[in-house]
């Protein structure tokens, strides 16, 4: 059976229905033909000229990836500037982008069940539910009793990562909450649902300044170190779809941010 990208995109709209999408945000297929026939898919958190690149070596016809490669509207698309050399890099190459973003962030089985499942949380439920379901921003759940400061050296040495600590360090933590990417804004939504920590990326000074006043320690582990799981876990899910049919490449890329 040859596989088409719509082939594709329907696999991946099976695990991060479109509609779970934020209405600000930009899902889908970004870039490319639906007929075009697929043989290689190239997995990424964020769309680069190192994964391009990496497609267009390991011979991928299509770029699944986290982040929106077009967020906004384009008032033009200049080859001399990085975006639009990318654009022209992807098109010259006949590479189709999808990109799976709020949308897998409040899937089912997306990124922040992933989380919940790599840190062990038990009795888990989501955070920030849609209309009270399954479906939503976030995971909390239990862990045995732990020290913040033991916690923090775990999530380092799992994500491979540098955690800012919000908190006291001899704190004993149970109930902990995730949630992948930017997460400072749940804070208070956290606090409420009875969580000790709040593990998640992109922590501001006021957000963290909240969390002191409420009495909620923060993990900030980055954004990239709370999203990188993606990659792996897609490739998993589509491999268990595929089999040997399509080639499935993995770009595990590298945080912007040094300390990262």
């Amino acid at each position: 059976m040859k596989y088409q990208v719509r082939d594709v995109c329907r696999i991946m709209e099976e695990l991060a229905p479109l509609e779970l999408a934020f209405e600000w945000d930009n899902v889908g297929l970004q870039i490319g033909d639906p007929d075009q026939e697929v043989s290689g898919v190239l997995l990424t958190l964020s769309v680069t000229i190192e994964s391009v690149q990496k497609a267009i070596a390991g011979g991928a016809d299509l770029i699944i990836a986290h982040h929106p490669v077009i967020f906004k509207p384009l008032p033009h698309i200049r080859t001399d500037t990085p975006e639009g050399s990318l654009l022209t890099a992807i098109l010259k190459h006949d590479l189709a982008v999808y990109v799976a973003h709020t949308n897998l962030d409040q899937a089912e089985q997306g990124l922040n069940q992933w989380l919940a499942r790599d840190l062990g949380l038990r009795e888990q439920r989501v955070l920030a539910p849609v209309d009270n379901g399954t479906v939503g921003l976030g995971r909390i759940g239990t862990v045995a009793p732990v020290k913040l400061r033991t916690f923090a050296q775990q999530i380092e040495d799992l994500w491979n990562c540098s955690v800012r600590l919000v908190g006291d360090p001899e704190q004993e933590i149970t109930t902990v909450a995730v949630l992948g990417g930017s997460g400072g804004d749940f804070v208070q939504k956290a606090r409420e649902s009875g969580a000790d920590v709040l593990v998640t990326g992109d922590v501001s000074y006021h957000d963290a300044m909240d969390a002191r006043s409420l009495g909620l320690a923060v993990l900030d582990a980055g954004h990239f170190a709370t999203e990188q799981i993606v990659v792996k876990e897609l490739g998993r899910y589509l491999a268990e779809r595929w089999g040997d049919r399509i080639r499935i490449l993995e770009d595990h890329g590298a945080s912007p941010f040094a300390s990262e």
